[in-house]
């Protein structure tokens, strides 16, 4: 596969980690340790590739689900200060953590099932019924508040 540029590389795995925190403090911290645990097996400037990123992307999924109340702070400033936060990411941020990364990945990312399945450790037939789960909850949220 291509490689891409560290830049994007490195936005691309914040971003990831930003849609399961909604802080980003917490999407910073949990980027910097998933990367840093991969660069230690892997050379990073040689190996910028999707693979690797899906490698990157399963190691947020594995410590953010490990503990994902240390690193989503309901209450925080940011999200105070950033009234103008869209209502979709909002209604993510409420959704149970493997909601929220299956969700994610599915449908922010693009990723299968079967790609996700390494990632939080569940059979298909069970991210199958999270997925649609996780949607309909999305859509019953969005038509309660009316705006999606």
């Amino acid at each position: 596969m291509n490689n891409m540029s560290k830049e994007i590389f490195l936005k691309k795995a914040y971003a990831f980690a930003f849609r399961l925190t909604g802080s980003e403090n917490s999407a910073c911290i949990l980027a910097e340790t998933a990367i840093n645990r991969m660069v230690q097996a892997s050379d990073l400037s040689n190996n910028m590739s999707e693979d690797f990123f899906m490698c990157i992307a399963r190691d947020i999924c594995n410590i953010y689900i490990s503990n994902p109340k240390s690193f989503t702070d309901e209450d925080c400033v940011e999200h105070d200060k950033k009234a103008d936060a869209n209502l979709l990411q909002k209604i993510i941020l409420s959704l149970e953590p493997l909601n929220r990364i299956t969700i994610i990945w599915k449908d922010v990312y693009g990723f299968s099932l079967d790609e996700i399945i390494p990632a939080v450790n569940q059979p298909y037939n069970i991210l199958q019924q999270v997925l649609a789960s996780a949607r309909r909850q999305i859509i019953a949220q969005s038509q309660r508040e009316g705006n999606l």
